[in-house]
């Protein structure tokens, strides 16, 4: 690139500059330039072209070089590759595409979201119902063993207001409660049971869909390619 060159190897000073080296002075040599170098399209001077990095190079004078360029301007011109209307088509067709690529990302990114959105409703709503049926079991569980503790919490009252009646000494008490003493030793005699009741040791992972059983292992590993990119869509644009 020219302006590559420019930065790179001897240049005409700038104007404005505050270095004390005259305009048209090569930055390298400190020589006048005198020549430009077609091969690399810089000024150079005498020293550049014999000794420096643009030994061997083909040059022209300055008039000569400064012709050139302008009829190629010219050529340029009358070709219409000058003109503004012709890039700022070509502009106006990048951005567009720019603009195609940026609302396909949305677009794209909005039904990832949506996707996902129903995938955590679904997995929250069924870990309430799991979460209602532990609750559930675990509830009816519970029950039975509150009602067993009630009958022997009623067993031991009875025991309790039956020694305390045997350490009475009024007989007409004791044929008073005649009934209640005679059922409270026969609940008594009963030989305790053992009942069931059953608790969750652990939940059943597996994953089953039309006779298809996945663990929760497999679940994970799938579903991390369980999405992917669906078919891409050409477009075209000027460059």
């Amino acid at each position: 690139m020219i302006s590559e060159q420019l930065k790179s190897g001897p240049s005409i000073k700038q104007l404005n500059s505050d270095d004390t080296l005259r305009v048209g002075e090569c930055t390298i040599h400190k020589r006048q330039l005198e020549a430009f170098c077609t091969s690399c399209h810089v000024l150079i001077c005498p020293t550049c072209l014999m000794f420096g990095e643009h030994k061997g190079h083909l040059v022209d004078q300055m008039d000569k070089a400064t012709k050139d360029i302008r009829e190629s301007m010219d050529q340029a011109a009358k070709d219409g590759i000058l003109r503004l209307e012709k890039t700022e088509t070509v502009l106006v067709d990048i951005r567009h595409t720019k603009l195609t690529f940026e609302e396909s990302k949305q677009k794209v990114l909005k039904e990832v979201e949506q996707t996902f959105a129903i995938i955590f409703k679904l997995i929250k709503q069924r870990k309430d119902e799991v979460i209602n049926l532990i609750n559930q079991h675990y509830e009816i569980q519970v029950n039975n063993i509150d009602t067993q503790e009630q009958i022997w919490m009623d067993k031991q009252s009875r025991a309790y207001d039956v020694i305390k009646l045997a350490k009475s000494t009024n007989d007409y008490q004791l044929l008073e409660k005649a009934t209640y003493i005679l059922e409270s030793m026969e609940i008594l005699r009963q030989t305790p049971t053992y009942k069931n009741v059953y608790i969750v040791n652990s939940i059943d992972t597996t994953f089953n869909l039309n006779n298809i059983s996945l663990n929760l292992s497999e679940f994970q590993k799938g579903l991390q390619n369980w999405i992917k990119l669906g078919d891409s869509v050409l477009i075209q644009f000027k460059c």
